[in-house]
């Protein structure tokens, strides 16, 4: 017994001084690939036991991989140096296969050339198991897409040296038609089927498209109302091979929900928050059993000093009602604004919007609506009246192809619209707005991910309209959330209008009284750049961080830019995250102020709900 325990106390000295163990793996003539490409193949590691049989799976693994990429005749030899503790592979690569020519039968000449411009496989391009899999499935889905979904493709090589001459043999087969359109896993007392259908934008008897029945499932997914779903073809009970029947495979998601928001944030070079950002809203999915929305949203934003604005807003909208598979949207709105002091100012805001919608894809959606919007205050007749009427015809686009919608880690979001407003239109502002926002999303290595934004606009009056009488609520303006987080909300821009005024205690000397003034700033010239570091969410999936930098201007045009009107601040932040979408939390400073611990040159902290971008 006592010899056995030194025998295993010997043992576990010797593993743990070390021997035996991988220090280090290199690669010798490797001419084509790079050392890390390479060790990613192998299932060995730096500091694991050296194993034979390990060693010899790893030598096979590379040369799995350089048959695959065009090396027939590759020979991998592995050594394993232990005094060194250093693992070598030797590679001898060999000639590369290439093709020498590319020669297709079974296609028309008009087919041959289409389908040589689509496929990887190139004359004097390497000969790999990527390239051969790629070509085939581009030649049937090319094929497919055409009616033929019995497609057959063949490949056949004659070698020559290192030299490929490649046939491809194509065996359309028969064309084929859609006999029906059925949908499972949902009740038509759920959802109707007629609207099913016209959201498919299939019918029955036209011909088989692998790409149209792949976007009828996208445009069905696309709906939120099913969680999944899934195509099945199937051949008639008739068995003929020309006719199929598509059978759609849904699962219902729920229809409806409450949805609940809040946050707070500080004015600039402020820590202690000064107001609240609460909203509360209510949706519907399937209205009438046929994808009608309905949704509504009550905000509220109250501050310490006693002021607040609200708003409620109301959107519907009814999915291919009208021809062309054109959507109907609606959508009124009311706004209420407070500003509590020496005297009270009530501003309101009541408008609306009635347009049709077309999608185009799951991800493509263009819209052209009429919009209509007037503003009051009380009392009337201020020296500084935020008052008129607007009424304007836009045009807008959305693109969106964002993996996710709460925390995306790839895609692009794109949205530009233009705006006609005035004559002869009527309201008291004539002029065109410009505005465009692009979004996008990089993956990065350990998880990470890299988003940036970039968003521009511009209004120009027309029919003899100034830039001064154009409504100041129709103009831009930028600070605070989701812009330069930096500045308080509505901090830029060379035109402004007193919002509060507050009279300063006198002046015990001279009993002069000083006033303090609040302003909101607006222009007609927009730019803003922002981008963010975001980590992955670490902690049990809870907690992430964020590093950004927010660059912004707001001015009258490119002639008239003063240095009030540009504003940049770099920031940190942290996200929580949470069954129905992150929470934010971003500190962030201006950096054309000096940093100091002062009160009114410490920065700024938000908390809010989703990310910022």
């Amino acid at each position: 017994m006592v010899a056995y325990s030194l025998r295993l106390l010997a043992l576990l000295l010797l593993l743990g001084a070390g021997e035996g163990r991988i220090r280090r793996i290199r690669f010798k003539g490797n001419h084509h690939f790079s050392n890390s490409r390479l060790s990613n193949i192998l299932y060995t590691s730096r500091n694991e036991l050296y194993s034979p049989p390990m060693v010899v799976a790893d030598s096979a693994e590379l040369v799995r991989f350089y048959r695959n990429q065009g090396f027939p005749r590759v020979e991998v030899e592995p050594r394993y140096l232990a005094s060194r503790n250093k693992l070598i592979y030797h590679i001898k690569e060999g000639d590369r296969l290439k093709i020498k020519s590319i020669r297709i039968i079974g296609a028309s000449a008009s087919d041959e050339n289409a389908i040589l411009a689509k496929i990887p496989l190139k004359k004097k391009s390497p000969f790999t198991l990527f390239g051969q899999q790629e070509t085939e499935r581009i030649i049937k889905r090319y094929y497919k897409d055409r009616s033929y979904p019995y497609v057959v493709v063949n490949m056949d090589t004659t070698t020559q040296g290192t030299e490929i001459e490649l046939t491809l043999s194509v065996v359309p087969g028969k064309r084929a038609w859609i006999s029906s359109i059925s949908f499972s896993g949902v009740a038509p007392s759920e959802v109707n089927p007629d609207f099913l259908l016209r959201t498919t934008r299939l019918k029955a008897g036209e011909r088989y498209s692998a790409a149209r029945l792949d976007r009828a499932s996208r445009l069905l997914y696309s709906t939120s109302l099913f969680s999944r779903v899934r195509m099945n073809l199937l051949t008639v009970s008739s068995g003929r091979e020309d006719s199929l029947d598509v059978v759609f495979q849904l699962t219902p998601t729920k229809t409806h929900a409450v949805l609940v928001g809040g946050g707070v944030q500080t004015a600039e070079n402020e820590f202690i928050p000064d107001r609240l950002l609460l909203s509360l809203g209510w949706e519907h999915l399937n209205i009438f059993h046929r994808g009608v929305t309905l949704s509504s949203e009550v905000t509220l934003s109250p501050t310490f000093r006693g002021d607040y604005e609200t708003g409620f807003e109301i959107r519907n909208r009814y999915p291919n009602i009208l021809p062309w598979g054109l959507a109907l949207a609606l959508s009124p709105y009311w706004k209420h604004r407070l500003n509590r002091d020496t005297i009270n100012i009530f501003t309101h805001t009541l408008g609306g919007e009635a347009g049709i919608e077309k999608d185009f894809s799951d991800k493509l959606r263009v819209g052209l609506s009429a919009q209509a919007k007037q503003v009051w205050q009380i009392p009337k007749n201020l020296p500084f009246d935020e008052t008129g009427s607007t009424n304007f015809l836009r045009f807008s686009l959305i693109y969106d192809s964002r993996d996710d919608f709460f925390n995306p880690k790839s895609g692009v979001f794109f949205s530009p619209y233009a705006d006609w407003a005035g004559r002869p239109f009527g309201g008291d502002n004539d002029f065109v707005r410009l505005n465009a926002e692009f979004r996008n999303y990089l993956a990065l290595p350990f998880d990470a991910v890299l988003a940036w934004r970039l968003r521009g606009g511009l209004i120009a009056p027309h029919s003899g309209m100034r830039y001064e009488d154009i409504s100041l609520f129709e103009k831009f303006t930028l600070g605070g959330s989701g812009t330069v987080r930096a500045l308080s909300d509505r901090a830029l821009g060379p035109d402004s209008i007193l919002v509060n005024f507050r009279p300063n205690p006198p002046d015990p000397v001279t009993g002069e009284v000083d006033t303090t003034w609040f302003f909101d700033h607006y222009g007609t010239l927009l730019l803003l750049y922002s981008f963010e570091l975001r980590t992955p969410y670490m902690f049990n999936n809870l907690i992430g961080f964020a590093f950004f930098m927010d660059v912004g201007m707001c001015a009258r045009d490119g002639d008239n830019i003063r240095d009030e009107d540009r504003a940049w601040g770099p920031g940190a932040g942290i996200r929580i995250n949470t069954p129905i979408g992150p929470v934010r939390i971003d500190y962030a400073k201006n950096a054309l102020t000096p940093y100091s611990w002062e009160p009114r040159e410490i920065g700024r902290i938000e908390l809010g709900f989703l990310q910022a971008f």
